[in-house]
């Protein structure tokens, strides 16, 4: 494939996914949208002349639970797109390498993008759940990698890739560009948050696929997750040993807190849960009783002592589904006490912002001025995210925009969608104000922000615009796309 096609097509896949980005775009990469060919043309020439490297990164961490991070990397649109080129261009090849045991981020040639990973992570459900149906004897044990992104040493990857693919100039490239990002003190390994990552992931893997395979262990795997089946507990316990001895030769280690060996009756539990299949069964025929069996397992799952996170998020997600508001008032109180869970709680609640739209800004507002959330950035986005998008105007809301504004040490994200805030709900006086923040700012994706709030909020400098169009890069292109006029989506 040449590279022209390559990068036309990571630019396709990236942006058709751009509104379910765990970290999108503050304008859903609007101005890119028609000012594409200005970074085609700069990515290409950078290509060609094997100029892959990056320039900055910020780190996004993303809440496991209360207290622990994911750290999700955050690229320019440049260095995101440059890095799914070069894993893209590898990806056929190495999707080709890799067993059907294995279910994460596989390669569709045909759509040149993944296969839907929730489809696929049920898939490997279904077909565990089924393979331990047939051989219903079989103990069954679970392991997983500790900080396994972070832990994968990049030589070994690059001499995997060159013999994976035989591409040895893209790998080359690929290798500059991973040296690069390993140069910030913040981060090492690969980039967590690009999908682009997983199919190198599966690769790193590949040596434990083949020891599970030759000692005849049936297994399935999703990136590092790992369920492996077998006659008894010591057949399990052997299997463990050896490919914690074959991580340890990658420079990767067991997370021995998470592996255990589950006995049949255990295993089966865990695999097929009655109570679940009924509910997903009775929503898939329209079972008239379907949305009170969903409240009461509701009810269950947050009367435990210790709330599964596991249960509440499948609750949650099948309420959404039904667009039965029985837990809103629930999740509104609570989200700050779980905020690994945004993802799953603010959709949930977004369905019923015309409904119960004076319990849901009652709400936000409430979070806001409360403080509750400000330990933690990615919810202080979600919340700010949901009122812009929504309309909801609210004194507390638009106060804790210009805190979260101020503040640099909130990271951009938070920051940027605050700016948005202030510009559609603030004043003429904001704009102003946004362009003294626009003179002192020294991160480009908040300057972009800034630019794009000094416009919504009906202050336009078109001196500085026209200046700034002239010029090449991000800014450049946001000057010149600012200076159409246009309807900038909300996203």
């Amino acid at each position: 494939m040449n590279v022209p096609r390559v990068l036309d097509s990571t630019w396709r896949h990236h942006y058709r996914g751009r509104y379910n980005e765990e970290l999108p775009d503050v304008i859903g990469l609007d101005d890119l949208r028609l000012f594409w060919p200005t970074l085609y043309n700069s990515l290409l020439s950078d290509l060609r002349a094997g100029n892959t490297r990056i320039d900055n990164i910020e780190i996004v961490d993303l809440p496991k639970d209360k207290i622990s991070v994911r750290p999700l990397v955050r690229f320019s649109t440049r260095d995101r797109i440059l890095y799914e080129v070069l894993v893209f261009r590898l990806a056929r090849a190495v999707d080709s390498q890799i067993f059907d045991s294995v279910y994460s981020y596989r390669w569709s040639r045909g759509s040149f993008s993944f296969k839907s990973p929730i489809d696929m992570w049920l898939r490997m459900q279904r077909s565990a759940a089924r393979h331990l149906s047939r051989n219903p004897g079989h103990y069954v044990a679970r392991t997983d990698v500790t900080s396994f992104y972070d832990s994968i040493h990049l030589e070994t990857l690059m001499d995997d890739l060159e013999a994976a693919s035989g591409e040895n100039g893209w790998v080359r490239m690929l290798s500059n560009y991973l040296d690069s990002f390993q140069s910030f003190h913040s981060a090492w390994g690969i980039p967590q948050g690009s999908d682009a990552s997983g199919i190198l992931a599966n690769l790193y893997l590949l040596p434990v696929d083949e020891l599970l395979r030759r000692r005849g262990i049936k297994s399935f795997r999703y990136s590092d997750d790992m369920y492996l089946f077998g006659p008894d507990f010591w057949v399990l316990r052997d299997a463990i040993l050896q490919i914690n001895d074959v991580l340890r030769s990658r420079r990767l280690t067991m997370a021995s807190q998470k592996t255990i060996i589950m006995e049949p009756a255990e295993a089966k539990d865990f695999f097929e849960d009655a109570e679940k299949d009924a509910i997903q069964y009775g929503i898939r025929v329209g079972s008239p009783g379907t949305p009170a069996t969903v409240r009461s397992y509701f009810d269950k799952v947050v009367g435990q002592e210790e709330i599964s996170a596991r249960d509440l998020r499948f609750a949650i997600n099948r309420l959404k589904r039904l667009g039965d508001d029985y837990a809103l008032s629930w999740t509104l109180e609570n989200s700050p006490s779980f905020p690994h869970l945004a993802r799953d709680f603010f959709p949930y609640i977004a369905k019923f912002t015309d409904t119960r739209g004076n319990e849901v800004r009652r709400s936000l507002a409430s979070m806001a001025r409360s403080g509750a959330i400000r330990p933690y950035p990615y919810l202080q986005f979600q919340v700010i995210r949901m009122a812009l998008k929504h309309g909801i105007r609210d004194p507390s809301i638009l106060d804790a925009a210009w805190e979260i504004l101020e503040d640099k040490n909130r990271g951009s994200l938070p920051r940027e969608f605050a700016v948005r805030y202030i510009a559609r709900s603030g004043s003429l006086s904001s704009g102003m104000l946004m362009k003294h923040r626009f003179e002192n700012e020294p991160t480009e994706s908040m300057r972009r922000a800034l630019m794009v709030g000094m416009y919504e909020s009906g202050y336009f400098p078109k001196r500085i615009f026209r200046h700034l169009s002239s010029e090449s890069g991000a800014l450049g292109v946001t000057a010149a796309y600012l200076q159409s006029e246009p309807d900038i989506p909300i996203v």
